[in-house]
């Protein structure tokens, strides 16, 4: 659609989505993985892989509540688009990449663990952020390839601002500003989300200009 312009009021809808959506997300993810330390749930960290399926869910919380707040956003946006889809692809990318994240550290820490400083674990945020990224985008294309053109704008972006969210998550790490203990570690992840998820919407705005709305609408698969 030539000339197509979002919907008035949809810059403060999706960068509040965004913010509230991990702000959320990622303190509920947060205490999920409290709650399989060893000392709570032993039996969780004797079982190897099935002890990662279950960690990963906490991705699942994050991109189920990052999902639910953005559909809120794109109902106004792109009334088209059905928000159970979208939820749903959220969810599922925020749980692969949690386990993408869980073993780009694993490979981190023991190729490079032994080097000096905290290089790994500075550098492990954003190289999840680009694997997150990528998966986020991809699972949200294809739901919004039904009701728009040109998704790969948002493919790309998506993985951009997942990545400078990952860079944002380094720099914490980096000024000690992430505490230990269930309450520290929570509230935190609140102030964590705050920041990724204006970076994150910050840097997608940019891709509702590039995908207009499709003249007929694709019906579900």
């Amino acid at each position: 659609m030539e000339g197509w312009t979002p919907p008035a009021g949809t810059t403060t809808r999706w960068m509040l989505a965004c913010m509230a959506g991990l702000a959320v997300g990622f303190p509920l993810a947060t205490l999920w993985g409290v709650l399989l330390v060893p000392e709570i749930l032993p039996r969780a960290y004797h079982v190897g892989i099935a002890a990662m399926a279950l960690r990963a869910a906490g991705g699942a919380i994050l991109g189920g509540c990052l999902g639910m707040a953005q559909a809120w956003a794109l109902r106004r946006i792109h009334p088209a688009l059905s928000p159970l889809p979208w939820i749903g692809a959220t969810a599922a990318a925020g749980y692969c990449a949690a386990l993408a994240s869980m073993a780009i550290f694993g490979l981190l820490m023991v190729q490079f663990g032994d080097l000096p400083g905290m290089g790994p674990i500075l550098a492990g945020p954003v190289v999840s952020g680009l694997a997150g990224g990528l998966l986020y985008g991809l699972a949200q294309g294809l739901v919004l390839d039904r009701v728009v053109e040109g998704r790969a704008a948002w493919v790309w972006l998506v993985t951009l601002g997942w990545v400078l969210a990952g860079a944002l998550a380094s720099l914490r790490w980096m000024f000690g500003l992430v505490g230990y203990g269930p309450v520290a570690m929570a509230s935190g992840a609140v102030i964590g989300g705050v920041l990724e998820g204006l970076a994150l919407g910050l840097v997608t705005l940019r891709a509702f200009r590039l995908m207009p709305p499709r003249t007929a609408t694709r019906p579900p698969p």
